[in-house]
């Protein structure tokens, strides 16, 4: 993966230092309920939005960036997400939230209008868009999924899959210099250590809860 660099003033804001929490994110402004989902308002199918994703998480056992790979190697992931992603300091912030939410609870569909709020509130005198302008690079770039979900009709929260993003990341973190901290399994670790990982990883189907990628050979 090409390096991307930013010049320094990029941004619509110059964020003050980010005070580092470690601690569970807070279970209340999440939408990590147990209620059932709803099909989408008049049940219109939207592409993208399969029940799948709505309801999808990778189960402890098998999450390969746990909560210690992530307050150990911090540092890293902070850079890997300016120096390898492109996003500026206020873009990183907002998805070092969700990447602590998946390090936790290994699914991250908190409520679309809450995390944005939390993060305009946590970043005095950035903009809340740059949270959705962090999650609109890493759409186009194909790391993340974004779907909509419903209760009886009514969006009660975005989730988002993180699954291309988080290999990616522990792939860095490998090259890196990082002694791996989880456990992973064979046939992941085979993929993460292919000498063509960065040429194929972008068009691969990443499936975490599966232990799965699939690469396309080209």
């Amino acid at each position: 993966m090409a390096v991307k660099t930013l010049p320094q003033d990029q941004g619509i804001c110059q964020a003050p230092p980010v005070k580092t929490s470690h601690s569970p994110p807070d279970q209340q402004p999440l939408a990590h309920r147990n209620a059932s989902l709803s099909s989408s308002p008049g049940n219109k199918k939207i592409p993208g939005n399969s029940r799948d994703l709505w309801s999808y998480g990778v189960p402890t056992s098998k999450k390969i960036l746990t909560v210690d790979l992530y307050i150990k190697r911090y540092d890293q992931i902070r850079r890997f997400l300016e120096q390898q992603v492109g996003l500026t300091v206020a873009e990183r912030e907002a998805i070092l939230r969700l990447l602590r939410i998946y390090c936790y609870y290994g699914k991250v569909y908190p409520k679309a209008e809450q995390i944005a709020d939390d993060f305009g509130n946590m970043m005095k005198g950035c903009s809340k868009r740059s949270f959705w302008r962090a999650i609109a690079k890493l759409r186009e770039d194909d790391f993340i999924q974004v779907g909509n979900r419903f209760l009886h009709g009514r969006q009660i929260s975005n989730s988002y899959r993180l699954d291309k993003l988080v290999i990616c990341l522990v792939r860095y973190l490998m090259e890196h210099g990082s002694r791996y901290l989880g456990k992973i399994s064979r046939r992941l670790l085979d993929k993460l250590v292919s000498p063509e990982f960065w040429r194929l990883i972008r068009q691969a189907k990443v499936n975490l809860a599966a232990e799965r990628v699939q690469f396309k050979y080209i």
